[in-house]
């Protein structure tokens, strides 16, 4: 979709934000599906599992991190496999350990994977090396792009109330600002809101998106139903305000979990997680609206020790303004895997094998 269709969209959400009503004066949001993509697994390239894909435009390319069987496959806007990267081990060169996500910037790839490594190769498959942020900084989430750095979810183990055993502090921060080449961290910002100030609550994470051509990024906390807005500058992340969200399907947690509980009563920990809503991630859909998607856990998710059936959710979105004056709870038909650099949503539409289909949508408003 080209950035045209979403200009009259943007104006009448800045609009709607900008005068103040609660309610959007007979305009309603609704996701409107564009096309969808039938990943087609030939004899010799079956999928394991993924909870992320990664898309490029022009031309189309869509990278799916198989974290079971431990590479990266790439498609066509057809669903056909052109390409795999990485292959299962190590640390033997090229190889991958879970990889969760991926970064496409330029000609390169980041891919993120199980225990804080990250190993990077060129768009053509080949290994250039593997990475770490530099000692002290560990990573949660993918990173994400903002004009000469990279962004991402991070702990530094130097700054006060840095382990997930203990609340957070006010001075506890958020988000790294990293080289590209993952060598500098230049400054951090950030703070974790007051519910994780005063538990030590897992899972203590946090997600966030980034509008590249304004510069601002929204950050949402696994356990906490609100969104968080920052403008960057050249001295860093400026708070701008908080969203409560307003969703019916919302659950929050009946009792603390704890990091002790999870380490110590791990099936009291479950049948919480059973009972509380987590935001999954946080998505601009258009120049001042963004999508937050969250879950409830359905019974049968966990289903061992250290094993989930990541079908056994039950998704929900709210479409948030900018400026915090319209919401709007959002069906979804299924779990959202990413976004594009045109806004469009890639949502997970059926996970059985040899049909795994992923439906690519647009957000629009209509009267």
């Amino acid at each position: 979709m080209s950035g045209r269709c979403f200009w009259p969209i943007s104006l009448l959400l800045l609009w709607l934000g900008c005068s103040g009503a609660s309610e959007p004066g007979g305009f309603r949001a609704m996701l409107v599906p564009v096309d969808t993509i039938h990943l087609q697994e030939p004899d010799t390239l079956f999928l394991g599992e993924f909870l992320s894909v990664t898309t490029t435009l022009n031309p189309f390319r869509l990278y799916v991190p198989d974290f079971r069987l431990n590479r990266v496959v790439v498609y066509d806007s057809l669903g056909r496999p052109l390409q795999v990267i990485g292959h299962p081990g190590f640390d033997e060169p090229g190889t991958l350990l879970r990889p969760y996500y991926v970064l496409v910037l330029g000609h390169q790839l980041y891919v993120q994977e199980a225990y804080n490594r990250i190993s990077l190769f060129t768009t053509a498959g080949e290994f250039l090396g593997r990475r770490r942020l530099p000692a002290g900084y560990d990573p949660y989430y993918p990173f994400r792009s903002l004009s000469d750095r990279l962004l991402v979810v991070s702990v530094a183990y130097q700054e006060p109330c840095s382990l997930p055993t203990e609340p957070a502090c006010p001075e506890t921060r958020v988000v790294s600002e990293v080289d590209t080449a993952l060598t500098r961290v230049w400054r951090r910002w950030g703070a974790f809101p007051e519910l994780y100030q005063k538990y030590a609550l897992a899972p203590r994470q946090a997600m966030l998106d980034v509008l590249l051509k304004a510069a601002l990024v929204v950050i949402g906390y696994t356990l906490d139903p609100s969104l968080y807005l920052y403008a960057v500058t050249d001295s860093g992340g400026v708070f701008k305000r908080r969203i409560a969200l307003e969703h019916s399907a919302w659950r929050n947690p009946p009792e603390e979990m704890t990091v002790d509980l999870a380490l110590n009563n791990r099936a009291r920990w479950e049948a919480l997680m059973l009972q509380s809503s987590q935001v999954r991630g946080v998505y601009f859909v258009a120049d001042t609206l963004v999508l937050v998607h969250f879950d409830n856990l359905a019974r049968g998710y966990f289903r061992a020790p250290q094993q989930r059936d990541y079908t056994r959710v039950l998704p929900y979105g709210v479409l948030v303004s900018l400026s915090g004056a319209w919401q709007q709870a959002l069906e979804l038909p299924g779990p959202v895997l990413g976004r594009d650099e045109a806004l469009h949503l890639y949502i997970r539409l059926s996970d059985e094998p040899d049909r795994r289909l992923i439906g690519r949508f647009r957000v629009e408003v209509r009267r």
